[in-house]
Order: structure tokens, then sequence, then C-alpha cells
């Protein structure tokens, strides 16, 4: 089975979606402030065909190279009302700000809208055996 592709868009980033990217930029990697300044141009150009609330942006109408590495500027995790865990990260390609992605830590639910800040949580992973 293949995945769908990116449903295709061209808009501003909503007022929940700049202040959750600006959050995690503030409280991500080391290097993760310094791609705040992009915030400013970040348009979203794609969101996921599932119906969650990951996005793929533009900076300055210019599109990150798909081929590039992603690097994940800021990882987080959140419990949804019922017991769901959830992450979200923001992350780069080739020096530009590449999208928000928010995912499902067990697999078995989908996120259907954005994390608020006081949510959120570091995102650990326990040891394997």
């Amino acid at each position: 089975m293949t995945a769908a592709p990116p449903i295709s868009e061209d808009r501003p980033l909503t007022a929940q979606e700049q202040v959750l990217v600006r959050w995690l930029l503030e409280h991500g990697n080391p290097d993760a402030a310094g791609f705040l300044p992009q915030l400013a141009e970040a348009r979203v150009v794609s969101r996921c065909p599932c119906g969650c609330p990951s996005v793929d942006f533009s900076i300055g109408q210019e599109l990150p190279p798909v081929g590039a590495g992603m690097q994940v500027l800021a990882d987080y995790q959140w419990q949804a009302a019922g017991g769901p865990l959830f992450g979200v990260f923001v992350f780069a390609r080739g020096g530009l700000l590449a999208g928000l992605e928010v995912w499902s830590v067990d697999g078995q639910d989908t996120a259907w809208s954005l994390p608020k800040i006081e949510q959120l949580r570091p995102l650990v992973f326990a040891p394997t055996a």
C-alpha cells in the first residue's frame, strides 16, 4: 500500500501553529533558536492527508530541499484526554525551517489537534532490554 501524498496548501501559519513553533524553537536543541527569524517568513505549503495537524513549510517562497536530511530542532510529548500519548516536533532541512510533525507515540490513535504549550513535556524514551 502506498502512502497518500501530502495535500497542497498555500497559507500563512495559524496563530496556534505560530505560537507552538515559536515555543518549540525557543525550548529546543541549542541550535533551534537560530531558526526563529525564519518563522516570520514561513508559510504552510502542505498538510498531512490523514487529517492530523502536521504541516510542511516554505520560507520566503523557498521550499526546503526534499533530499536533505531532517534535522529535528525540538521534540516534545503530551498526553491527551483519555490517555493517548502523542509527540510533536519541529524540523529543518537544508538549513530551512521545514515543518511541524505530530505523531502517536504508541501508534494507537491520531492527534486531531495541536497541543497546548502547557501540556508539553520533553520527549523521553524508555530504554529497551
